[in-house]
């Protein structure tokens, strides 16, 4: 595991919304899209694409702790990564690591 930044402060997400990330690792080149969000004080990143129905998650909307597909037919666990209507579908999350010069994930 190694530690990637995915955004400065100042890009983040405002509290209680979420943004979708591109993400290229520096070491294995692999892309990342990504969605960040801020949530009850506290930055969640999951994987963007819906697993159920192909939306996108990084849309920024939140129902508390669930993030909101595009097509609104999901809820995703932020802190979980599961689905909230089918707890068998899980998505990757990554922990954030915050640092004086911004957002970082262990990946």
């Amino acid at each position: 595991m190694s530690l990637v930044k995915i955004s400065d402060y100042s890009e983040a997400p405002s509290a209680e919304t979420g943004k979708k990330i591109h993400l290229e690792h520096p070491w294995t080149h692999i892309d990342y899209v990504l969605a960040l969000f801020n949530a009850e004080g506290k930055y969640y990143v999951i994987a963007d694409l819906c697993t159920k129905c192909g939306g996108s998650l990084g849309n920024g909307l939140l129902r508390g702790l669930f993030a909101v597909c595009s097509t609104e037919e999901c809820l995703w666990s932020i802190k979980k990564g599961y689905c909230k209507f089918d707890h068998t579908s899980v998505m990757p999350t990554y922990k954030v690591v915050e640092q004086e010069d911004g957002l970082f994930i262990e990946i």
